[in-house]
């Protein structure tokens, strides 16, 4: 067991509990509890709950068996994250043949609720007998939230043998402060053109600082280091006026050479692809939502999506390091999913990075989250990221919900943000990318 601390800024404690081992079978000498309990301790999103509370909605979750005469009808179970237990069900639309799937128990698909949309063509069915169990979401939602009010959150984290190698890495580039984010492999060149045509003023040095998720880290930090005890800065403009234009002007020569991208194996360069290119298309959907949103800042926005899934590209790094051992899309996809949050709250943290940032980072892929309140960053993001995932997917996306039945869209509607056009926001987007390339071309 490894056990890291990490405040942040803004007096928030995050505690990491990675164990490397494997989940263990179920004992079936043990009794129900003890076996729904650890049966809860992976399912999503139940498992975000802490063991006490995990206890709690366990003792009011309801085990039933379904056979082949009983359907279950999609629209009547709006109520309940259900989860197959044993045997196998078939999810059918039938309006949609395509989008029908069968789950088997024990799968990992099974570790994710049956049910993710709630139409009245939406059933479940089986073709012999099959247990599930029923978890209310309402009480969910109450208390998460609770949980979350508190100053700490616990993360629990199994991981593989290939996640520990990236993350020894990462604890020893802690340590000795010496982290690596590399940057687009051509930004160095694209930089050191625009600078010689004598064309960089403020709006344009803000725009190509911006345009990197390693050149926008690296830079928010050294104006983070200048803030002191007083408040980090949130947008690039802020940053160079922190630094001074000369000293911007030489961050954004010398971070690209000094972090230039070179990958081991082609397998980490396709994922490093995919992520330059999801990061940047985040960044620039909360560009064009936060135009909508009166009380956020488009700019800010665009910070905020861009350094989302930083945790991935520190991890990318080490991967890196270690091609003969991510020589696979699978192994490599599942290393970065299981740590790019964690590490990604890690680095925002210990470089002082304002809590919209750390937030995104933490709450973006936590679709099912209880929305309340206003409309935040995070939710910008994760909006970005259900569109991304759903029309651009980077592999298997049977985990990425549709947008029909989840809080956030009926939120976000009310700013004129229409979740179920992806397409127009799609065209939107590549408007705002369109002005950063030209700069750079």
């Amino acid at each position: 067991m490894f056990q890291s601390i990490v405040t942040t800024n803004i007096g928030r404690t995050y505690v990491f509990n990675f164990d490397s081992k494997s989940s263990a079978a179920v004992d079936t000498s043990a009794n129900d509890m003890g076996q729904l309990l650890d049966l809860a301790a992976r399912l999503s999103p139940i498992s975000e709950l802490n063991e006490t509370n995990r206890l709690t909605i366990c003792k009011s979750a309801s085990v039933f068996n379904m056979n082949r005469s009983t359907d279950i009808a999609a629209n009547k179970e709006h109520r309940w994250f259900t989860y197959l237990l044993e045997g196998q069900v078939d999810v059918i639309n039938t309006r949609d043949k395509d989008d029908s799937e069968a789950l088997n128990s024990g799968s990992d698909r099974a570790l994710q609720p049956v049910l993710k949309e709630f139409t009245q063509h939406h059933s479940v069915r089986t073709k012999t007998t099959a247990q599930l169990v029923r978890f209310g979401r309402e009480l969910f939602d109450i208390l998460l939230n609770e949980q979350q009010k508190s100053a700490t959150k616990v993360l629990d984290i199994r991981v593989t043998e290939n996640d520990n190698i990236i993350f020894d890495d990462i604890v020893t580039a802690f340590e000795k402060r010496n982290i690596s984010l590399f940057c687009q492999t051509d930004i160095g060149q694209r930089i050191s053109t625009l600078l010689a045509r004598g064309s960089m003023g403020i709006p344009e040095l803000s725009q190509t600082l911006a345009s990197d998720p390693a050149l926008t880290a690296y830079t928010l930090h050294e104006a983070n280091k200048l803030a002191g005890t007083g408040e980090t800065t949130q947008t690039m403009r802020g940053a160079i006026t922190r630094l001074g234009v000369e000293s911007a002007n030489a961050l954004a020569v010398k971070i690209p050479s000094e972090q230039k991208w070179e990958s081991s194996n082609p397998v980490i360069e396709k994922h490093m692809e995919n992520y330059q290119r999801r990061a940047t298309l985040t960044a620039a959907i909360c560009k064009v939502f936060a135009k909508t949103v009166p009380h956020l800042s488009d700019d800010r926005a665009h910070l905020i999506g861009l350094l989302a899934d930083v945790g991935e590209l520190l991890v990318l790094g080490h991967a890196n390091d270690h091609p003969e051992q991510f020589d696979d899309f699978e192994t490599l996809q599942a290393s970065t999913r299981n740590l790019r949050e964690i590490v990604g709250m890690w680095l925002l943290g210990a470089w002082g990075f304002n809590c919209n940032f750390i937030e995104a980072v933490e709450l973006s892929r936590d679709f099912y989250r209880n929305h309340t309140g206003e409309i935040t960053y995070a939710d910008l993001v994760t909006a970005a990221l259900l569109i991304i995932e759903s029309e651009m997917p980077e592999g298997d996306n049977k985990s990425i919900p549709s947008v029909v039945n989840l809080l956030l869209p009926r939120k976000l509607q009310q700013a004129g943000i229409d979740l179920q056009n992806p397409k127009q926001i799609l065209q939107q987007a590549a408007v705002e990318l369109k002005s950063i390339h030209q700069l750079l071309s």
